[in-house]
C-alpha cells in the first residue's frame, strides 16, 4: 500500500472547540492510513475507507452549537444503501462526547434530523429535493457521485488512482452554518455552486 502524498501538521484554525493534539493525530492517521490501498479489489473494500472517511469528516467538522444537544451525531443514509456492513465499524465510535450512530432513511422528509446526511447516487433525479429538505439546517451532506458537489452537496467522495479523495462545495458548508477544519480544506479538492445548486 502506497501512503497519501500530502499529510498535514495536526493543528486546527481555531481553538473552539478543537481536539486535544493527540486525537487530532489519531483521527488524521486514521483518515489517511486508511486511505492508502492503491486499488480496489471489491467495494466492500472501498466502502470501508468510505466510513472512515465520514467518521472523520463528522470530527473535523463543528456544527452551530443549537445542533449539539443531542446524545449522538446521527449519520443517515438517503437511497441506496452502498455500505451495507462496512458501514458497522464506524457506529458508536466517540465523536467529542457523543457517539455516532446510523440510520437509514427511505426519504428525505427525516433527513432534518441527521447531522450528516449520505445521498446516494440512486437520488441523482431527486437530489434538488433532497437539498430542499435541509436547507436553512446545519446538516453536513456527503456524497460519491460526480457532479453532486456542485449542484450543492457540501463534500464528495472520489476515487483518483486508487484513492479514495475529496472535494468541498465551500458555498454549500457556508449556507449550511458548517465550521470545516483547516485541515480538511487544505487536502480536498476546492469547488463551488453550479447550475443546479440548492440556493
Amino acid at each position: 500500500m502506497a501512503a497519501l502524498q500530502n499529510p498535514i501538521a495536526p493543528t486546527r484554525k481555531s481553538g473552539r472547540r478543537a481536539p486535544r493534539q493527540g486525537a487530532l493525530t489519531i483521527a488524521l492517521a486514521c483518515l489517511f492510513v486508511l486511505s492508502t490501498a492503491s486499488a480496489f479489489a471489491a467495494s466492500a473494500g472501498e466502502y470501508q475507507v468510505k466510513a472512515a472517511f465520514l467518521y472523520n469528516f463528522a470530527r473535523f467538522v463543528d456544527w452551530p452549537n443549537r445542533s449539539g444537544a443531542t446524545a449522538s451525531v446521527t449519520i443517515c443514509i438517503l437511497g441506496d444503501d452502498p455500505f451495507g456492513g462496512d458501514i458497522n465499524v464506524i457506529v458508536g465510535k466517540p465523536v467529542g462526547d457523543r457517539k455516532l450512530q446510523v440510520r437509514r432513511l427511505a426519504s428525505a422528509s427525516g433527513a432534518a434530523d441527521c447531522q450528516i446526511l449520505f445521498v446516494s447516487g440512486s437520488e441523482s433525479p431527486d437530489l434538488g429535493r433532497a437539498l430542499g429538505a435541509i436547507k436553512g439546517r446545519p446538516v453536513l451532506t456527503v456524497a460519491d457521485t460526480p457532479g453532486f458537489a456542485e449542484r450543492g452537496v457540501v463534500i464528495n467522495l472520489y476515487v483518483d488512482q486508487g484513492k479514495v479523495r475529496f472535494e468541498i462545495n465551500v458555498d454549500a458548508a457556508k449556507r449550511a452554518q458548517l465550521d470545516i477544519s483547516s485541515q480538511l480544506l487544505k487536502l480536498a479538492r476546492i469547488t463551488k455552486d453550479k447550475g443546479g445548486a440548492n440556493g
